[in-house]
C-alpha cells in the first residue's frame, strides 16, 4: 500500500473524512480549520502536516509576528510556525519521519494535537508580546 492510500485509510480510521484538493493534497477539517497532509515523494517515509492561515498579520505587525513565530517554534520543538512569503498569514506544520503504518498513525494523532495547541498558543504569545 502506498503512502497516499495509507494516509487516507488512517485518517478514516481516526474518524475524519479526508478529501483531496485539485493539487492532489489530502486535507481534513479539524477544530474548524483545514489541515493538509503533504505526501511529497511517495517512496520517502517522511510527511508534513500543515495548518495554513492560522492568523492574519496586520500591516505593521510583521516584526511582532515573526517574533511570535520564533518563540512558539522554540517552545514547541515538534512544530514549525512561520509567516507566508508575503508576511500576511501565519502557518504551522509538523514534519516527521515514520517507520511503519502504526508510526504514521501515531504521528498523525500527535501532529493534530500539537497543531490544535499551536493555534491558541500563537494568540496568547501575540498578546503577551504586544503588551511589552
Amino acid at each position: 500500500m502506498g503512502k497516499r492510500e495509507m494516509t487516507l485509510e488512517i485518517l478514516k480510521e481516526l474518524g475524519y473524512k479526508p478529501q483531496t484538493d485539485d493539487d492532489g493534497d489530502i486535507f481534513i477539517r479539524y477544530q474548524m480549520k483545514t489541515i493538509y497532509f503533504m505526501i511529497g515523494i511517495e517512496e520517502e517515509k517522511y510527511m508534513v502536516v500543515v495548518l495554513p492561515q492560522i492568523l492574519d498579520v496586520n500591516e505593521g505587525e510583521e516584526a511582532l509576528m515573526l517574533t511570535v513565530c520564533n518563540k512558539v517554534t522554540r517552545d514547541y520543538k515538534l512544530a514549525k510556525v512561520y509567516l507566508d512569503a508575503e508576511l500576511k498569514q501565519v502557518y504551522a506544520g509538523c514534519e516527521f519521519f515514520y517507520t511503519d503504518r502504526e508510526s504514521l498513525k501515531n504521528n498523525f494523532e500527535n501532529s493534530l494535537r500539537i497543531l490544535g495547541v499551536i493555534r491558541s498558543t500563537i494568540q496568547k504569545v501575540r498578546s503577551e508580546l504586544a503588551e511589552e
